[in-house]
């Protein structure tokens, strides 16, 4: 009887411990929760799930069993080309056929010409980037005629931004403006900054084609504050299709995705079909063809 009044007893004196202990380590906890602030974080199955697939992503395990970050190759920088077709507006034929090449193509549209409404109406409604091309004055005038709306360097300025104001309506839709011709009009500084303040007004950039190596574009660009670029290569100075095809590739495979390179080329049966060609081969080698505007910045504004 004696014994069995000491078990009772011991089992009371043990659960009373039990029962101290846990109570005691409760206080513990709940004084840590209240101190920090801090409770740990509650995730759902599909949270903790992919926590999970994260960590397995960031560390693999090598063969000793040691734990390394895993270091993912640098990538590449895009490749990219914009590719300008001038002296669009005297036929809607070439429009249709560049159009069903189905690429980011930029479209230069002369003003003031039988078609140059419509091309800028259907490439506007078939999302494509558009230019105005600014007929100016060449050294070669009067020989070589830059068209209707051209600017002349004896223009006054009045003359100069009334011209210019009509070639810019009669080219709806236009996000920028390239030089037609110009070898003489670009090279005069005080006229070309004329033109480019108006241009900023009207929040228009302007890509220089380089038809004269002494054109003012960067010091004309720097007092209007104008965003400008320059064209690096000509396609179709020889309208052969294998010529074109070639130096649109070269062109094309050379970027290094860091500096803009603009191309221009004609509505040429050659070019388009050159670029038709070349459009197929870009994707597949990672060239991405786009509109002249998306190479803004790459190149620093003068």
């Amino acid at each position: 009887m004696k014994k069995k009044k000491i078990q009772k007893t011991t089992t009371v004196l043990i659960t009373l411990i039990v029962l101290a202990v846990a109570a005691i380590a409760a206080i513990v906890l709940w004084d840590r929760e209240e101190t920090t602030g801090v409770k740990p974080p509650h995730f759902s199955k599909e949270q903790a799930e992919g926590l999970r697939e994260a960590a397995k992503a960031q560390r693999h395990k090598t063969e000793d069993g040691a734990q390394l970050a895993r270091i993912a190759p640098p990538r590449s920088a895009a490749r990219q080309v914009a590719i300008v077709i001038d002296d669009i507006g005297y036929d809607m034929k070439p429009v249709r056929e560049l159009l069903a090449i189905n690429e980011n193509i930029t479209f230069a549209v002369l003003p003031l010409l039988a078609h140059s409404r419509e091309a800028a109406e259907t490439l506007h409604r078939a999302h494509r980037e558009i230019l105005l091309h600014l007929p100016m004055e060449p050294l070669s005038y009067p020989k070589e005629k830059p068209g209707r709306g051209a600017l002349f360097t004896d223009m006054n300025d009045e003359e100069i931004l009334f011209q210019l104001q009509r070639n810019v309506d009669s080219v709806p839709y236009a996000s920028g403006v390239n030089n037609h011709m110009g070898s003489k009009f670009m090279a005069d500084e005080e006229k070309l900054t004329l033109v480019f303040r108006e241009l900023k007004k009207k929040n228009l950039f302007f890509i220089d084609s380089r038809t004269t190596r002494d054109s003012k574009t960067e010091a004309a660009a720097h007092k209007a504050r104008l965003t400008v670029m320059s064209r690096k290569i000509f396609l179709d100075n020889e309208r052969d299709t294998s010529k074109i095809y070639q130096i649109l590739m070269e062109a094309a495979r050379s970027s290094d995705g860091n500096s803009p390179l603009i191309v221009i080329g004609h509505p040429y049966p050659e070019t388009i079909q050159a670029v038709r060609e070349a459009g197929k081969v870009c994707r597949e080698q990672g060239i991405t063809i786009v509109p002249v505007s998306a190479l803004l910045g790459k190149q620093g504004a003068s």
